[in-house]
């Protein structure tokens, strides 16, 4: 049925040609591999069959036996891919029809008819913030017209208006409005043919080579393993060479199905729904997070309830207004803090940037279709006891004991919630300029001196704008250094929209130094007139309170480079212990790593006995530093490793991590509330 849908962009064209190529270039070669496999069972069984009708005894039958299973090896691992079951579950998932859900499946009907597309052979609920159409089979999709399915997510209906969840619909069912995306089926069956033939054989391999105890098929799996290797060697060739053309593939698919739904939709209801991903995933993802890390306490009786709750809490942090009972998100948003000038695409993401999609969006043809601000969860009959019982499957999935309190109040949740996951006012006070920022100041006592006036605008949107300024150059610089570093990772590049070669990336480095050394001077200049603001305003005692404060924040700021230092230093020892080694290597590695254990427990002992940080560590926190830094593990003895002293001193490096950095945040917290407490003051 023709459709007046939106044509293929020219982009879209260009790399779905490069797709077809390497999918045809890669199935000839593995039906050639195919075909070699079928030709040495062939040569094998004939040899095999030889070898008995000249001399037939016991040990001619069995090596004509490891012949012939040679060849059904090698011809098994390439076609064993269509054997394996797709462990992707259904169980968190509820199924709905017409009957039941007339008002959504109204709006299916609705985007079917205007893409033209196939009816969806089922429509299932799920908990996740999100929506997507699937095969049943994606093997059989590539030979037969197999039907699709709709999962549409609670979380994502919860988070939208009736006209964005029609867009988000529009969207999944614009991936298949042309006929030239079927390629994208074959493209995913060719990666998952190299994943289950390249990456996913390690239990094949064991199984051929140790399947047996007689010595006859140990080394006729010895020998299968061999020609696998090889075999596996080939198809890897191909698979970056496929999975980036897959990828740029799917990118274009993207803004195609974009165009699809703006054009049977809006493109304002389209980018609002889009912009408010993040903050209503984050929303839904924060909820499970708070009961998974509950120790079984507390259980949810609606995550979808408690999804509410955050939403309006994180939009509350970071001000945005509420519209139509929803948070409205707006690009500035997104790039509030992101003040990188370096852009690089990632070859391997299978979705554009938010913000390359959304300019697109807004140049998309549309009918321009009137918006619909009702709530989305209301046109589904029972949102309640549906999310109640997606709850539960959730639980269920994640293997959530069914134990706890339920928490069935949200005003309950949101006071547990706040009591786990206590957000500061280091995050709101100041217009948000210490969130991402250190007061460090050096020759305080020349700023006791100075009793000029000092203006009393030092956090406005310009100030806090030079500390995102900052961090944003310092990543620019990262990035470039790494490009002069791995020259050959990537041709070309964009700084401020303009394409770069990757050679030039040396050239930047030296502008982009000059710039962080400018917006460093101009946010220690701030820093200054900030602390003499807050001098000013002090009296003795409390003057006296501010200098020590800074003070110390700027021995524990100098202090704490060496700690991690320590820290990064003492971990690639450890490396060793997460994977499979001879006994022999085990000892040596073993040996290097007490060698270094030694310099990372005086850095401990220095830690808790003699730096700044010593009088702000709890009794807890210091004893337990102690104890690791007075043991004598050995980690490995008899043959087989101490598993308590190898937990022991994983679980010491991530509590130092935390303490190391708890501390210096709760100090940086103190001397900010200190400020605040200031201000109301005055």
């Amino acid at each position: 049925m023709a459709n007046n849908l939106p044509p293929i962009s020219s982009a879209y064209r260009t790399k779905l040609t490069s797709a077809i190529v390497s999918i045809s270039v890669f199935f000839i070669v593995y039906f050639i591999l195919i075909l070699i496999s079928l030709f040495m069972l062939f040569l094998l069984g004939y040899g095999a069959v030889k070898l008995i009708s000249f001399y037939a005894n016991y040990f001619t039958a069995v090596i004509a036996l490891g012949m012939i299973g040679i060849g059904l090896v090698v011809f098994y691992f390439l076609i064993k891919f269509i054997f394996i079951k797709d462990n992707y579950s259904n169980r968190h998932l509820i199924e709905i029809d017409e009957k039941n859900q007339p008002e959504l499946f109204a709006i299916i009907n609705e985007i079917v008819a205007e893409t033209k597309v196939q009816k969806p052979g089922k429509v299932f609920l799920s908990p996740e913030v999100n929506a997507s159409v699937s095969y049943n089979s994606l093997f059989w999709s590539m030979f037969l017209p197999v039907k699709k399915n709709l999962t549409i997510g609670m979380g994502l209906i919860n988070s939208t208006t009736v006209g964005e969840l029609k867009t988000v619909l529009a969207h999944e069912f614009g991936h298949f409005s042309q006929r030239s995306m079927k390629i994208g089926g074959y493209v995913s069956q060719a990666e998952k043919i190299i994943f289950d033939t390249v990456y996913n054989n390690k239990d094949f391999e064991n199984t051929i080579k140790n399947g047996s105890g007689h010595w006859v098929f140990q080394f006729t799996g010895f020998v299968s393993v061999g020609f696998i290797s090889v075999f596996q060697y080939i198809l890897k060739i191909f698979s970056d060479f496929l999975f980036k053309n897959n990828a740029s593939l799917r990118r274009e698919m993207e803004f195609h199905a974009d165009a699809v739904a703006t054009f049977v939709t809006n493109p304002k209801e389209q980018t609002s729904s889009l912009l408010r991903l993040d903050l209503s995933s984050a929303a839904f993802n924060s909820s499970f997070m708070f009961y998974t890390q509950s120790e079984n306490k507390y259980l949810p009786e609606n995550l979808f309830e408690n999804q509410t709750i955050l939403m309006k809490v994180f939009s509350e942090r970071n001000n945005h207004p509420y519209e139509n009972n929803l948070p409205r998100v707006d690009l500035d948003d997104l790039n509030r803090y992101n003040k990188t000038k370096i852009e690089i695409e990632d070859q391997w993401s299978f979705h554009p940037d938010t913000d390359k999609r959304i300019e697109s969006i807004w140049k998309n043809q549309t009918k321009n279709h009137p918006e619909n601000n009702e709530l989305a969860k209301n046109i589904i009959r029972g949102f309640d006891e549906i999310g109640k019982a997606l709850t539960s499957k959730y639980l269920t999935l994640y293997h959530i004991k069914n134990v706890g309190e339920i928490v069935d109040n949200n005003e309950k949740f949101l006071q547990l919630y706040n009591e786990k996951f206590p957000y500061h006012s280091i995050y709101s006070d100041f217009n948000g300029y210490y969130e991402r920022h250190n007061p460090v100041l050096e020759n305080l006592e020349e700023l006791t001196n100075d009793e000029k006036p000092v203006e009393n605008d030092l956090f406005n949107d310009k100030k806090v704008a030079l500390i995102h300024e900052k961090v944003g150059i310092e990543s620019d610089l990262y990035t470039l250094n790494q490009l002069v570093a791995n020259p050959k990772v990537i041709t070309t590049f964009k700084c401020n929209g303009r394409l770069y070669k990757t050679g030039e990336a040396k050239i930047l480095i030296s502008r982009f130094t000059k710039e962080l050394e400018t917006v460093q001077s101009e946010i220690v200049e701030n820093d200054k007139n900030i602390f003499r603001h807050f001098y000013q305003k002090a009296d003795e005692n409390n003057k006296k309170t501010l200098l020590e404060k800074y003070a110390t924040l700027a021995k524990l700021d100098s202090e704490y480079d060496i700690f991690q230092s320590a820290i990064n230093n003492f971990i690639p020892h450890l490396q060793f212990m997460m994977v499979t080694l001879k006994v022999e290597e085990i000892r040596n590695h073993r040996a290097n790593l007490l060698k270094n254990e030694k310099p990372f427990k005086n850095s401990i002992r220095h830690f808790i006995e003699e730096s700044a940080y010593k009088d702000l560590l709890s009794i807890e926190n210091r004893q337990l530093l102690k104890d690791f830094s007075d043991s004598e593990y050995i980690y490995f003895n008899n043959d087989k490793y101490i598993q308590w002293e190898v937990d022991a001193v994983f679980n010491i490096l991530n509590e130092y991590q935390a303490i190391l950095n708890k501390t210096y945040t709760d100090y940086k917290i103190q001397l900010i509330d200190f400020q605040v407490d200031l201000d109301k003051a005055s």
